[in-house]
């Protein structure tokens, strides 16, 4: 019983310093002056579509804060519309747009308007 806690605790213990070790690189590669990082999610279709938003919002969080969150589709299906819908919901950060509109989107900023 004294091995199994004491197994147990190893892994804590290392599974705590990699956390801290990632802290550290996220804190110490942070740009200086305030940039924004978009994370874009390509979606093949709506069976895709919920798991990769979630997973990216997941990494994107896991980063630190201020990550956009772009899901670009390659059709607008109303099962594709409504799964984003859902999502906007639960990761208000994400925005939506088409293949076409991908670099128009991605320069504006949370207000819609043109960024630098």
């Amino acid at each position: 019983m004294n091995i199994l806690l004491c197994a147990a605790g190893a892994v804590l213990m290392i599974l705590g310093a990699a956390e801290l070790c990632r802290l550290v690189v996220f804190w110490a590669t942070k740009p200086i002056e305030g940039g924004r990082l978009a994370l874009l999610v390509f979606p093949q279709g709506a069976e895709d579509c919920e798991a990769l938003v979630r997973a990216a919002a997941e990494r994107a969080r896991w980063m630190g804060g201020g990550c956009g969150l772009i899901c670009v589709l390659p059709e607008e299906t109303p099962e594709l519309l409504s799964i984003c819908r859902f999502l906007r919901l639960r990761y208000p950060e994400m925005r939506v747009c088409k293949r076409e509109e991908l670099v128009y989107d991605s320069i504006k900023d949370e207000n819609g308007q043109e960024g630098r």
